[in-house]
């Protein structure tokens, strides 16, 4: 499990720092002292749990914890308090968890197996990003794609928000100056079957569907930036994000990125 701490308090970080070392499936990927930097690192990597000071530098840990669920609504979040009228004020914003400074290992134990479940719970194998640049992770493992023009298949697929992809469309956008002939159809063949053996290998069967001639996502079963950014922000019509402010894509698939 991935998680990050952001504390205006050096020495509380140093201190969890250590404490998270006691649990294997812990990965303490980012600490922080500042709203600001802790916003940046979590709009640009896969974060499971958050564990936060409300009293932070730049914002105070509420206002944070409501820009993290906003940049990833799954995201498990647990509140350090020193007084404990800000228990209410955490629970407002749907805390998945909160201790009361000074804690105990005991409490650390039990707080960071529960937001393990439910870190677990709400994640999906299959994780795709698209902001940056196109990945597929599985099981947090970024696939290596030996089919170029597989990982340019699933991109198009992404981009049709589960419609379907014909051959013929497929065709079009991945080999464009190509004729509509056998030997282009075999090769579209072969990046459905490609990219069907990579989701089969990992034993995921309910993301990539292949029919005759066609195939599409089940965009219900994966995990991905694109469409928490569809589905969680409302835009304006300058193409911003009113919530976040990150630039409308315009489109995952364009051949020019897979470089």
């Amino acid at each position: 499990m991935k998680v990050i701490i952001a504390d205006y308090d050096e020495e509380a970080i140093r201190l969890f720092e250590e404490q998270c070392k006691q649990f294997s499936y812990v990965e303490l990927s980012g600490k922080f002292n500042d709203s600001a930097e802790t916003l940046k690192y979590v709009s640009r990597h896969r974060v499971e749990a958050a564990f936060i000071n409300i009293e932070l530098n730049g914002m105070d840990g509420l206002q944070l914890g409501e820009k993290l669920r906003e940049l990833n609504p799954k995201i498990v979040l647990v509140f350090f308090i020193e007084h404990t009228e800000y228990i209410l004020e955490a629970l407002r914003i749907k805390a998945d968890g909160y201790m009361i400074r000074p804690y105990t290992m005991e409490d650390l134990t039990w707080t960071m197996g529960n937001a393990k479940l439910l870190s677990r719970r709400q994640k999906k194998p299959a994780y795709i990003r698209t902001f940056g640049r196109f990945d597929l992770f599985i099981n947090g493992e970024l696939v290596i794609f030996s089919n170029k023009k597989a990982k340019e298949l699933l991109a198009l697929c992404v981009d049709n928000k589960g419609g379907v992809v014909t051959m013929e469309e497929a065709v079009d956008k991945l080999w464009e100056n190509r004729l509509y002939d056998e030997k282009v159809k075999n090769l579209y063949r072969r990046a459905v079957m490609d990219l069907n053996k990579i989701f089969s290998t990992y034993g995921i069967k309910d993301v990539f569907v292949k029919k005759r001639a066609a195939c599409w996502i089940n965009y219900a079963n994966v995990d991905c930036d694109y469409y928490m950014w569809i589905e969680e922000n409302i835009l304006s019509g300058t193409g911003k994000s009113v919530r976040s402010g990150i630039d409308t894509p315009g489109g995952v698939y364009d051949g020019v990125f897979m470089g």
